[in-house]
């Protein structure tokens, strides 16, 4: 599904097992992923590498993932276009706080991997569909 050109991804946690993990699974899925320990680290990224996709965990040191989901949403740029909350919180007031902050949606972890591919599988099909 995906094109020749990778998706660029930021992948940001704090835990460095569960981090490196998801990026080689991504990686072989074929994204471009690029990586982030901290929120502050994340943003970063974000403005200077311009990632299509920022999966983000919600509690890192230094500025949390809703934090930088809300910095993200007032840049002047659309990128990344698509935000993912890839947490352990998982009360339905967490995801309620992750869509107020400007993600577009919430996974918990352990992630189930065919859905989230699902996701961003629809996301990158969707987003050519409407840049031809």
């Amino acid at each position: 599904m995906r094109t020749s050109t990778a998706p660029r991804l930021l992948l940001a946690d704090d835990d460095r097992v569960a981090l490196d993990a998801c990026a080689a699974m991504l990686m072989l899925e074929g994204f471009d992923v690029h990586t982030a320990m901290d929120g502050y680290a994340a943003l970063t990224a974000i403005q200077t590498w311009h990632p299509d996709i920022a999966m983000l965990d919600i509690e890192m040191p230094v500025m949390d993932g809703r934090t930088v989901a809300r910095n993200v949403r007032t840049m002047d740029s659309t990128r990344p276009t698509l935000l993912i909350a890839l947490t352990a919180l998982t009360s339905l007031a967490d995801r309620l706080a992750s869509i107020q902050a400007g993600f577009n949606y919430h996974f918990t972890k352990p992630v189930q991997l065919d859905a989230l591919l699902r996701t961003l599988d629809f996301h990158l099909d969707s987003s050519r569909r409407l840049h031809r």
